[in-house]
């Protein structure tokens, strides 16, 4: 029973000391962060124009696998709470989910989006310095809408669900720069000023509404956790 138990006690030492190897190594890394973000919409239609821009937030966990001495390959699951507003210069057919509406030219629809998102990217880090490291960040960020709603300016259109007229899946692309700070251990702070761009319209068009081609740009903080 006495060697079983030293047994034990043995591989668990020797596992923990491979974890605490590996973290000291930086080879693998988990983070948790926040992120509060300003949104705007980028439009491509001389039709609309873009409202101001709307705070919004972001948060989840990454893990950083580090497959060179300088590079790292980070992929994990964001909750991202965004959105915007649009200026419709011309008359605006909303198919809303208690039947059809028409808003009348100048109507300014306020857009609050949340999506799942996958984000998948390189980091390319410096030296250390001291306790501090820089890295860039660039990726892609595959979007799923899990919840739509809108405001508008006219026919007190308010927290309005407005699924039908949000394309369930987008694509982004976003970069970053930042620091991560050592605070002894395997744990660090990561800041990063980051920017985003969703290469696909968010807006779903249909045979009463006319394209308007929105595409949402990001500029945020992020605060992290890495352990």
């Amino acid at each position: 029973m006495k060697t079983k138990a030293f047994l034990i006690l043995w591989v668990l030492v020797f596992s923990f000391s491979m974890v605490d190897a590996q973290f000291q190594d930086r080879r693998l890394r988990f983070a948790v962060s926040v992120e509060p973000h300003f949104n705007w919409f980028h439009l491509a239609d001389l039709n609309t124009d873009k409202g101001p821009g709307r705070l919004g937030i972001n948060g989840g966990v990454r893990l950083d696998y580090k497959f060179e001495k300088f590079c790292a390959f980070s992929f994990g699951v964001n909750w991202n709470q965004t959105g915007g507003n649009i200026i419709y210069k011309d008359t605006l057919h909303l198919d809303l989910g208690a039947g059809n509406d028409t808003l009348r030219p100048g109507t300014r629809v306020t857009y609050r989006l949340q999506y799942i998102e996958i984000p998948l990217a390189l980091k390319f880090m410096t030296r250390e310095i001291g306790y501090s490291t820089g890295f860039l960040e660039i990726g892609l960020d595959p979007m799923f809408n899990i919840h739509s709603y809108i405001n508008a300016t006219d026919n007190n259109v308010e927290n309005e669900p407005f699924k039908q007229g949000i394309n369930r899946i987008n694509l982004a692309w976003h970069t970053g720069v930042g620091l991560i700070y050592s605070l002894g251990g395997s744990v660090s702070l990561q800041f990063a000023v980051t920017y985003k761009n969703t290469f696909l319209d968010v807006t779903r068009e249909n045979s009463i509404r006319k394209p308007d081609n929105a595409r949402i740009n990001v500029i945020g903080l992020n605060v992290g956790i890495l352990f």
